[in-house]
């Protein structure tokens, strides 16, 4: 269960990170991606040493694990997060641009067209497979009878 509360934590940071500084390129989402993979994957070696340890029976320490946890791998995100203006987005935030409701709104609404990117992405290679499916099924009926 502690996993499970961990890898939503993790989620809901990266996800915060988007939807608060929608202005990144396409290529930010695959940065992201790794980045989410690596720390999750720290995440669970350090929950399995610490239960070894048994410092992960103390509810005290799993929330101040927690809290190490939000602090550092938001500030990885705002320092690595790329943004069309060269600006990191902890360098915005030092500068005192701070997220306002019309960027939460573009966030939100930039998450959404991008899962709809996906879906057709995912259809369309499909079909592609599809169609290449049945081409290679062809040549292999016509090279069994000939």
């Amino acid at each position: 269960m502690l996993i499970i509360w961990r890898f939503v934590l993790l989620l809901l940071l990266f996800l915060a990170a988007l939807i608060c500084f929608p202005d990144y390129p396409d290529s930010a989402l695959a940065t992201l991606f790794v980045m989410f993979m690596i720390s999750f994957i720290a995440v669970l070696i350090l929950t399995f040493l610490f239960s070894l340890a048994m410092l992960g029976h103390s509810n005290n320490f799993n929330h101040f694990f927690d809290l190490v946890i939000i602090i550092a791998v938001g500030y990885w995100i705002l320092v690595s997060l790329p943004q069309f203006n060269g600006v990191k987005p902890l360098e915005k935030l030092k500068n005192g641009d701070y997220p306002s409701k019309k960027t939460i709104i573009l966030g939100i609404q930039r998450l959404k067209n991008t899962s709809i990117d996906v879906e057709q992405n995912i259809k369309d290679t499909t079909d592609e497979l599809k169609g290449t499916t049945e081409n290679i099924e062809k040549i292999v009926v016509k090279e069994a009878k000939g």
